[in-house]
Order: structure tokens, then C-alpha cells, then sequence
């Protein structure tokens, strides 16, 4: 510690203060980017903290190398309550591997600790970095084709024009791991086999004129082989974003798969069906990638049944027996969660 500088205390200390006693183990070790691998080990449920500071806008990595399982969260030394990544296996074998944008002159907080807190030994750890990519333009309707090797990344990006939703789909026989950012390299989301078998999926809601960056990698760096990402675009219709509450329902009919768009968390979608006799067995799901809700009403609005995840996945189904008459279906996602998903009404 004697080539510690006062400049590097302050930060240092600030963290401590606020992480209200993150550290309680140990003291913060510097990581020097580009420097050669740290050498330490790792004693039962001991974590070993580590402090880096970026030189410059980049992407900076954080891995492991050992023969035990290690795990890795990011922080910002600022706000220690402030987790920015973790990983478990992202590295070769049990190591732990954590990719991140970070920003000149900001400091970095690393806690390494093993999987459990049986796990002990020697490991090594190591920092680098390497300038922010030029990515290649993913145009929506279109296909791109990449082959991936070891160490190799491929950024792409995707500019929207008008408000709706993207969709973004890796196609392959490789296990891909996708992540969606910003243009100021604020991660959004991130998906590892949301798509067919082992392919990456991310759907989200977007405004307009919003530049997106998309990361394909392996599941690991060891995954390589070739694969195909595309991106399709759907505006919101006008028509479903007025169906907020029940005088507004839209009405659908049997056997149709119907659009349901979820701009902002909490709203309801509304949809009107007429039963023509008495004694129909009625069934209504949802179908997507997000946790919806479905309520069940009568001609007055009164509840006659409601589901959360009855459905495949997160999807909701309700499957009653009515009377004739008109009855409507209120639509809503669990949560914070915004997207869509399909509504399927039947009779039976």
C-alpha cells in the first residue's frame, strides 16, 4: 500500500462509508488494466475486493483463472448498493467473467468471492480493456450473418423511427448470449435462450428516433461456430392504444390471435366478447414472452374469474362455463413489465 496516493484514498473511503460495511472483510486491492494477472486465494466465505479506474471510455473485462468456482459482482464506487453485473461461469471452465462499458476517470468496484462458501484455493485475476466498437448497422426486415470465434465480438446497432417495439433474434445451432444498450452504453436487457433451442431473444418497447447497440456472443468464450441475428420492427397500432378501460374494449373474435401492446407497466387492455348460448365453454390465454394477468367480466364489469400463470410460461389462461350474453376480458402485465403478447379467445 505504500504507492497508495491520497487521491486514491478519498474515493476508497467514500465507498466504505456508504456500502455500510460491504467490506467488513477485508480492505480494496487495486487492479491495474493491462496489468499482469493478480495472484491470490480464496479462504471459506471470504470475499477479496478490488478497485479499478477507467483510463478511458472502453469496454473493460474482469475474469478468473483457476481450478475453482469463482463468482463476480460489479459496483460503482460511488454507490456501493449499486450493482452494474455479476457473473458465475462466464469465463473458461468455473470462472467467473464480467464484460461492462465504463467511463474515463470513473472508479470501479469488483467483489470476488467463490460460488458458496465451501469453496476454497488459489486463483488468479486480471483486467483489460479495448476501445468502444464501430458497430455494423442491423436494418429491420433484414438478416445478418456472423461467425463467431473465441475472443471475437460482434456489435450491431438498430435505429427506430417511429414508437412500437423491437424484436431481436439470434438463429443457430451455437448457444448465443445477447445484450441490448443504449447509446450511452447503458445496458437494457440481456437474453441467453429466450429464442429457439439455444438462440437469444430480446423484445422491448421503444420511442422514436432511439439508436440501440446490440452484443452477440457464445455463452461462453469458448463457444464459436456461425449464426444469423435479424431484427423486425412493429409500430403500435392506434386503435389498440385507446382500449385503456372497459368502454373502450376492442372485440375479437374466436380462433384470432390478438396484438396486445403494453407501452407502460401497470395499464389494462380491454377486448369484448358476445357468448351466443348458454352453457358455452368458454377459454381465453395469453401468449408471449412477458407475465401477463386476464380477468374475466360481466356485461357490468363484475369479476367472474381471473389468472396469473395457468398458461404456458408466464402466460395467464381462464377457462370457463357462461351463460349467453357480453363479457369482457381486461388484459395486464405483472409488475413493472412492459412488452406484449397475444391474446387467443375459443369456444369448446
Amino acid at each position: 500500500m505504500k504507492n497508495f496516493t491520497k487521491n486514491h484514498i478519498i474515493p476508497i473511503a467514500l465507498f466504505i462509508f456508504i456500502s455500510g460495511g460491504l467490506l467488513a472483510q477485508g480492505s480494496v486491492r487495486e487492479l491495474r488494466i493491462g496489468g499482469s494477472p493478480v495472484a491470490g486465494t480464496l479462504s471459506s466465505g471470504e470475499e477479496i475486493w478490488y478497485h479499478i479506474t477507467a483510463a478511458e471510455n472502453s469496454i473493460l473485462t474482469v475474469e478468473t483463472f483457476s481450478n475453482i468456482d469463482t463468482y463476480l459482482e460489479a459496483y460503482e464506487a460511488q454507490n456501493g448498493n449499486h450493482l452494474l453485473a455479476q457473473d458465475d461461469d462466464g469465463g473458461e471452465n468455473a470462472n467467473a467473467r464480467i464484460e461492462m462499458f465504463v467511463t474515463a476517470g470513473k472508479q470501479y468496484m469488483f467483489k470476488l468471492r467463490g460460488f458458496n462458501a465451501e469453496v476454497t484455493g488459489s486463483f488468479r485475476i486480471l483486467a483489460t480493456s479495448e476501445p468502444i466498437p464501430t458497430p455494423t448497422e442491423l436494418r429491420f426486415g433484414a438478416t445478418v450473418r456472423g461467425n463467431l470465434n473465441p475472443g471475437i465480438k460482434h456489435w450491431y446497432s438498430v435505429r427506430t423511427r417511429e414508437r412500437g417495439f423491437i424484436n431481436v433474434e439470434t438463429f443457430g445451432d451455437i448457444d448465443t448470449y445477447m445484450e441490448i444498450y443504449d447509446a450511452q452504453y447503458n445496458q437494457l436487457a440481456a437474453d441467453d435462450d429466450g429464442g429457439i433451442g439455444m438462440n437469444a431473444l430480446i423484445e422491448m418497447a421503444v420511442e422514436p428516433n432511439q439508436v440501440f447497440l446490440l452484443h452477440v456472443r457464445g455463452i461462453n468464450n469458448e463457444t464459436s461456430g456461425q449464426y444469423e441475428v435479424s431484427a423486425t420492427f412493429d409500430p403500435i397500432p392506434a386503435d389498440r392504444e385507446r382500449n385503456t378501460e372497459r368502454p373502450r374494449a376492442v372485440g375479437i373474435k374466436l380462433g384470432e390471435a390478438v396484438p396486445v401492446f403494453f407501452h407502460n407497466a401497470g395499464e389494462s387492455r380491454w377486448y369484448r366478447y358476445e357468448i351466443p348460448r348458454a352453457g358455452t365453454r368458454f377459454m381465453v390465454q395469453t401468449r408471449g414472452n412477458i407475465d401477463t394477468m386476464l380477468y374475466l367480466r360481466d356485461s357490468q364489469g363484475n369479476l367472474i374469474s381471473e389468472n396469473d400463470d395457468s398458461g404456458e410460461g408466464l402466460n395467464a389462461l381462464i377457462y370457463e362455463r357462461l351463460n349467453a350474453g357480453v363479457y369482457f376480458i381486461e388484459v395486464k402485465t405483472f409488475g413493472e413489465t412492459t412488452g406484449r403478447c397475444t391474446l387467443h379467445a375459443e369456444t369448446r
